[in-house]
């Protein structure tokens, strides 16, 4: 398999290093610090692409995807207000779109435990929930986008909670119908969220924690492998139904 890196960052070095570990093939590395640009993919033979970029570059890079139907695995979080529209533009080209806020399988997996607890939680009204995330100081989006799946996931499922808060709430109180999600950044840290399910007796908490970016870069290599043969806009999801998680 040939797989087109878009971005070159930490991540994509990531990408590059788990390509290669994986048995596979770079075709090409889209990246100014490369002297490539997007219309490179044009001139070669390529599989899928992993794209860990910028959420403005992102966007363009999408329509470009679908307009020549190619296979894509799109990891930049920040464009959310536009997903109608790619969605769209996917699902009526011969293209593929894979896109997640978190390829890392160990958060999937935290966000079925969610789910369940939520669930349970919606039984119990003594209990309020509530969430953080921490990242390092270089992350350009906040909240990030795995806190918003994992807030949207406590909204289907805890009828109470009916709107997501992720602003400082400085001049007021919660109210008991919003769900406070709330971020720090600083530091180093690859990521780390957290839900607390809280009564006035105890605190149950549920945390994922990210000992590094490795797993988002070998997560988005695998949806590649996935994806090369695929028609259609999809999310990390469907990957994991096919898993059978």
């Amino acid at each position: 398999m040939k797989i087109a890196i878009v971005g070159y960052g930490r991540m994509g070095e990531l990408v590059e290093k788990y390509t290669k570990e994986r048995g596979h093939e770079i075709a090409i590395i889209i990246d100014p610090k490369k002297g490539t640009k997007k219309e490179d993919l044009l001139t070669i033979d390529f599989d899928a692409i992993v794209e860990f970029s910028l959420p403005e570059i992102a966007l363009e890079n999408m329509k470009f995807y679908a307009k020549n139907d190619m296979k894509v695995i799109m990891a930049t979080t920040g464009w959310y207000n536009h997903i109608e529209e790619i969605k769209s533009l996917f699902n009526n080209s011969k293209g593929a779109l894979l896109w997640s806020g978190n390829f890392s399988l160990g958060v999937h997996i935290f966000w079925k435990i969610i789910e369940q607890a939520s669930k349970i939680i919606n039984k119990f009204d003594n209990y309020d929930v509530f969430g953080h995330e921490f990242h390092h100081n270089k992350k350009a989006d906040s909240p990030s986008g795995t806190a918003i799946n994992t807030a949207h996931i406590i909204l289907e499922n805890v009828e109470r909670k009916k709107t997501l808060i992720t602003e400082e709430l400085s001049d007021r109180a919660i109210k008991p119908e919003e769900l406070h999600f709330s971020s720090t950044r600083g530091g180093n840290i690859p990521g780390i969220h957290s839900v607390y399910f809280d009564s006035p007796f105890d605190t149950i908490k549920i945390e994922h924690s990210a000992r590094s970016r490795d797993g988002f870069a070998l997560g988005s290599v695998i949806c590649a492998e996935w994806i090369q043969d695929k028609n259609g806009y999809f999310e990390i999801g469907d990957f994991m139904k096919y898993l059978d998680v």
